[in-house]
């Protein structure tokens, strides 16, 4: 290393509070500590459980900092709210704009460090007002991109068919110094090359899939089952690819109506499963994630119900998991492609649409089992879906596999991920 880069080089990252935007941003802080950046991440008091499996693995290390500051209130979220998996995604511009009266505490805290941030890295759905508060602490800031580079260049160029707040998010979006995806060339290399022109900047990086950091603690929350005995129950499979694991993330619940038809096809199906239940909202919501009575006593030992947080990633990994049944956020999809779990695609919202269309009709490396957030799928069809997930010769989990080959390589030592990396941290030391 040059005697320019022995220098310490401190980064400010702001993650967005949803779980899908912190644990990526947890994943992308990690690759960049490991390469000698220090690095302050800010949460707020509810979210801070989130960084304990990143902050274990840097006990004792000043490489690694911690800023927490109280959650603003704001009018229009309840009591106590500090990330969005709690509300609707309609509530996403409220967040934003509560997180929008830390600017003056974050401001402050730059100027007193000792070793003040030469750049801020935040998620791009807070750049209405980071974008501005770098300009003020007379930084760059570099925006994290949580999803797909084709959903964003959609955006980019079809702004006025979105929300207004989306429209005025890619309007700060493209005054941001850098741009990071978490994803790979090999994947999007004519659609990073199109936000570079539109942008009108070179500096944009495509560095995933990123690699969920491996820590002693579960990385989201609380379970019904333990990671331990999940993995325990998958190692007795005796057939690989032969398990479902069925999941929505942690922003999408089912209506009643829904878990019933998903639950009869699983039940319908004969397949190996693990389907992961994300709890109501509301208490009081009796039509959110209510399990039809009986339907575990009657699966029992051929199917898991895990209530609370999934340990996804390491599920999508193992050996026995060969489908599975998601709303198609990228998060997931990512996760999946490292595993090499065919997907069975049912987009919801936002960009899941992107994602599905990529997959299913441009690539022709998964299922689409239906769409919409208020959709009830027809029960025997999804049955048959389930059901032929699980073949090893499917059409589709052949090309699916293709793509993981390139994702892999692309994470790999000298891959366009890695390097890309690599491009970041140097650009960080020549600020």
């Amino acid at each position: 290393m040059t005697t320019a880069k022995k220098k310490s080089v401190h980064v400010l990252m702001i993650p967005f509070p949803a779980t899908g935007h912190i644990l990526p941003n947890l994943d992308l802080a990690y690759q960049l500590a490991i390469r000698g950046i220090t690095i302050t991440i800010l949460v707020t008091p509810k979210n801070l459980h989130y960084l304990d499996p990143f902050l274990s693995l840097h006990k004792n290390s000043l490489s690694v900092q911690v800023l927490v500051l109280p959650f603003p209130s704001h009018p229009s979220l309840p009591q106590g709210v500090e990330n969005l998996q709690d509300v609707t995604i309609f509530s996403l511009p409220d967040l934003t704009d509560a997180l929008s009266k830390l600017q003056d505490q974050i401001f402050e805290w730059c100027k007193e460090s000792p070793s003040p941030p030469v750049a801020v890295i935040a998620d791009e759905m807070l750049s209405q007002w980071t974008v501005p508060l770098c300009d003020r602490l007379g930084v760059k800031l570099i925006s994290y991109c949580s999803v797909n580079v084709h959903a964003r260049i959609y955006w980019l160029t079809h702004s006025k068919e979105t929300w207004p707040f989306f429209q005025e998010m890619m309007a700060w979006f493209k005054k941001s110094w850098g741009v990071i995806f978490n994803s790979f060339v090999e994947l999007a290399a004519e659609e990073i090359d199109g936000v570079k022109k539109i942008m009108d900047n070179e500096r944009v990086w495509a560095v995933g899939p990123l690699v969920p950091i491996k820590a002693g603690s579960e990385r989201g929350g609380s379970s019904s089952i333990s990671s331990d005995k999940l993995i325990g129950w998958l190692d007795s499979c005796q057939v690989d690819r032969s398990v479902v694991y069925v999941g929505f993330g942690t922003q999408i619940t089912l209506k009643t109506k829904q878990m019933e038809v998903l639950a009869n096809a699983l039940e319908q199906s004969g397949v190996r499963f693990i389907w992961a239940v994300k709890a109501a909202r509301n208490e009081d919501d009796q039509d959110q994630s209510m399990v039809p009575e009986g339907f575990e006593d009657r699966v029992a030992g051929r199917g898991i119900v895990i209530k609370g947080w999934a340990p996804q990633a390491a599920i999508l990994e193992h050996r026995a998991v060969g489908a599975y049944l998601t709303h198609g956020g990228w998060n997931s999809v990512l996760e999946a492609l490292r595993g090499g779990v065919i997907l069975l695609a049912w987009p919801m919202q936002i960009d899941h649409f992107h994602n599905a269309k990529l997959f299913v009709d441009e690539l022709g490396a998964a299922v689409r089992v239906c769409e919409g957030l208020e959709t009830v799928p027809d029960s025997d069809a999804l049955t048959r879906i389930l059901t032929d997930s699980v073949s090893v010769d499917a059409p589709e989990r052949i090309k699916f596999m293709e793509l993981r080959e390139k994702a892999l390589k692309a994470i790999g030592k000298g891959g366009s991920s890695y390097k890309a990396l690599d491009l970041i941290v140097e650009d960080l030391f020549n600020l």
